[in-house]
């Protein structure tokens, strides 16, 4: 049930943010979707059914914000050769703070899955320019105290069966823990089941400041787990760094539960690679039709920008 207490307050202060943000794509490729320390990307889905290719995309984006007047949501319209257009949507709800995530659900337009930092796992539909949250949110299976989550993914298998992939993000010497579940998304939010496939992961590069071994993740349509890592120095302006990498595979077996087989650190080569010189902290990932991938940065100061790439699938 939506708490009906909240809206005035939540639907004034994202009303005044909702006004279309744009920016010209920088000559790198990357193109602005938010100014400052709370306009970042931590977390995005393409719209089902909307136009996709080179240059071409409709997605919705999560920000990681924690104040009560502070956009939780927005859209993003991409089009080649124009201003990307930003909408900061009204959160109607249980207010979250600190969200790190976010994916479509399969088969529902317009139905996402966004996580905070804390495992906390909202059914968010978005129409009528406003995102609202169904129920109240999930607790994501095995979420411990002090578990830090920055990915969560959604997969429909051929039997039209729906999982979800999450990880804790790691740091440093402490690995990224990937779990993976049977969920069902339905009139009281999501009802995820046991665990059926747990992992450890760590990736060679960023190897220096604070490592975030998982920063975004999605699975592709034959499996593919596709994860972002980033490195943070905890200073506001960087430098940061960060990688894209093709991780290895989920996949269903004979009793319908989930199987996870990740790739070792000595096994993994970035897809994209961007130095501290480029001072991008990848937190969100999306795949096109095509090859194509769009990420999505968290660059704290700086804002938040995506770039298309091709990731040779």
């Amino acid at each position: 049930m939506i708490r009906n207490g909240i809206f005035a307050s939540v639907v004034l202060c994202a009303s005044l943010a909702a006004t279309p943000l744009s920016a010209t794509a920088a000559s790198d490729g990357w193109q602005r979707v938010g100014s400052g320390i709370r306009g970042g990307v931590s977390g995005m889905a393409l719209v089902e059914g909307a136009p996709a290719g080179e240059g071409l995309a409709d997605a919705v984006l999560v920000r990681d914000n924690k104040g009560d007047r502070d956009s939780r949501l927005a859209t993003v319209r991409l089009r080649p050769g124009q201003e990307p257009v930003v909408e900061e949507l009204p959160w109607l709800g249980t207010l979250p703070a600190d969200l790190e995530a976010l994916d479509a659900v399969p088969g529902r337009p317009r139905h996402y899955v966004a996580v905070a930092s804390r495992g906390d796992a909202y059914h968010v539909v978005v129409a009528d320019g406003r995102a609202t949250a169904v129920d109240e949110p999930a607790a994501l299976p095995g979420r411990r105290d002090g578990d830090n989550y920055e990915s969560f993914a959604l997969h429909r298998d051929r039997s039209g069966r729906t999982f979800a992939v999450w990880a804790t993000r790691g740091s440093g010497e402490e690995k990224a823990v990937v779990r993976a579940a049977s969920v069902r998304i339905g009139a009281n939010g999501p009802e995820f089941g046991m665990v059926s496939a747990r992992q450890e992961f760590a990736v060679p590069f960023p190897d220096e400041d604070e490592v975030r071994h998982i920063s975004d993740l999605k699975v592709l349509d034959d499996g593919t787990v596709l994860v972002s890592a980033a490195s943070d120095p905890n200073v506001d302006d960087g430098p940061f760094a960060s990688a894209v990498y093709d991780a290895g595979r989920l996949s269903v077996n004979q009793a319908h539960d989930a199987v996870l087989r990740l790739k070792p650190v000595r096994a993994l080569v970035p897809l994209s690679r961007f130095s501290r010189q480029d001072n991008r902290k990848i937190e969100a990932v999306a795949v096109l039709p095509g090859g194509l991938g769009l990420w999505g940065t968290d660059d704290e100061n700086s804002g938040g920008s995506v770039m298309f790439a091709r990731v040779g699938r």
